[in-house]
């Protein structure tokens, strides 16, 4: 399949507008990060807030939409983990450079979703194929949301020795690894299929 190719179907549809949601939020999110971190203003806390909630669920939503409303385009296929993607590694470098969030996390994440839309990408534009996510990785997705959050929100609560951020952290290496791993061998079933 060529990348023109995604454009023949609809563009303009409910589920492919929630998806560029995200692309044009995740820019605000670290302008809103970076203002809180400098001036201590709770108003800009709320609006990072606002804009988390609002990218989880234009998330949920755009392959509700897509499904219910009989709007599954190509453009949304390649699109909606393009915007994943594009939105977890802006969060994570705000939060890396002004909340303490751990690099070596940060480059897992950024390692792996530059890795995954790369060799999707691929197989989509030579093969027509569309690498859907799977259970693990909308684990994955939910534990980076749940820790983006705690961190944004500098939540240190701890039980029996073992703080909240370091759970959610757990969770995010957890959920990487193991989708990770499912991606790998889709990727190289896929690839050495004939």
């Amino acid at each position: 399949m060529k990348i023109r190719e995604i454009f023949k179907d609809r563009i303009l549809t409910i589920s492919n507008l929630l998806t560029m949601t995200r692309i044009i939020l995740a820019p605000f999110l670290g302008y809103f990060i970076y203002k809180e971190s400098i001036t201590g203003d709770s108003i800009y806390l709320a609006c990072e807030l606002g804009i988390v909630a609002a990218i989880i669920i234009s998330d949920f939503f755009d392959g509700f939409f897509a499904r219910m409303m009989n709007q599954v385009t190509k453009l949304g296929q390649f699109l909606d983990p393009v915007a994943d993607k594009f939105a977890v590694i802006i969060a994570f470098t705000f939060l890396v450079l002004y909340k303490d969030f751990p690099l070596w996390i940060y480059l897992l994440a950024s390692i792996r979703e530059v890795a995954a839309v790369l060799i999707g990408a691929v197989l989509f534009s030579k093969r027509d194929i569309e690498v859907k996510p799977n259970f693990i990785g909308k684990l994955g997705v939910s534990s980076i949301a749940l820790a983006g959050t705690v961190y944004i929100l500098s939540l240190d609560y701890s039980y029996r020795g073992i703080t909240l951020k370091q759970f959610t952290l757990f969770l995010v290496v957890l959920f990487y690894i193991l989708g990770g791993l499912l991606y790998i061998k889709t990727y190289i079933r896929h690839c050495f299929e004939k």
